[in-house]
């Protein structure tokens, strides 16, 4: 059975200090900060994340993008709808295990109703908080190496193999 987690994307932004615009520089910048977070926690929850984001007051129609395979959907409400309306949607229309993780508490009262969980955006931190720093410091690049699981004996091995092959 599919598990998933939704995110009330603006929501999320307005009540996480680490999403603020005066932290970000902007609006946009909060927005990916947080799809990038939401990234990094799919891979360390093994659910499948959907960030709604509110897109009521735009111009252009409702689009889902998928990240990471699939493993977060990005989606923004259509024009006139708001995320909140896009998130009851989803519980409606999904077979699995849900939770939403928002602050509105009329949303929350839903998503209960509908038979899902919620969380809060400081349980979502928290969640953040827990996750290995390597994936939470983005200014650090990791890169996996092989030799990095190898025993000393074995990369010797592979050293001397590679200088026959040199010719040295």
């Amino acid at each position: 059975m599919k598990s998933y987690l939704i995110l009330d994307g603006y929501n999320l932004v307005g009540a996480l200090g680490r999403y603020a615009t005066r932290t970000t520089g902007s609006l946009d910048d909060s927005r990916e900060l947080l799809t990038n977070d939401a990234l990094k926690a799919a891979g360390w929850i093994g659910r499948e994340i959907i960030l709604v984001f509110d897109a009521a007051r735009g111009s252009e129609p409702a689009r889902t993008e998928l990240r990471a395979g699939g493993a977060v959907r990005v989606v923004y409400s259509a024009l006139g709808e708001s995320a909140d309306d896009e998130i009851e949607c989803l519980l409606r229309t999904l077979d699995g295990s849900v939770t939403v993780c928002t602050g509105d508490f009329a949303l929350q009262r839903t998503a209960l109703a509908s038979g899902a969980a919620r969380a809060t955006p400081r349980e979502f931190a928290d969640l953040l908080d827990e996750l290995p720093a390597v994936t939470r410091n983005p200014e650090r690049p990791f890169r996996a190496r092989v030799r990095d699981r190898l025993s000393p004996e074995v990369l010797r091995s592979l050293e001397e193999l590679r200088r026959k092959a040199e010719g040295g």
